[in-house]
């Protein structure tokens, strides 16, 4: 039987992105002004910004695949 549901789409907050990446969340406010390249976060209610965890794990595979044919 084949499975017809939409995929369901899931976030992340500041507090788990910059844990996914082993960094604080004031770094991962710094990285966010320097990098034009990261998602950015949207404002779902009042005080609660996310990103699409899809859009992360595009950006994290992005720059793993960058760095793997960057010269050392």
């Amino acid at each position: 039987m084949k499975n017809d549901s939409p995929a369901v789409a899931r976030f992340m907050r500041r507090q788990q992105v910059a844990f996914e990446l082993g960094i604080s969340r004031h770094t991962l406010n710094r990285m966010l002004k320097r990098d034009t390249t990261f998602p950015r976060f949207f404002e779902l209610t009042p005080g609660i910004e996310v990103i699409a965890a899809a859009d992360f794990e595009h950006w994290l595979r992005k720059k793993h695949r960058a760095s793997l044919i960057a010269p050392s």
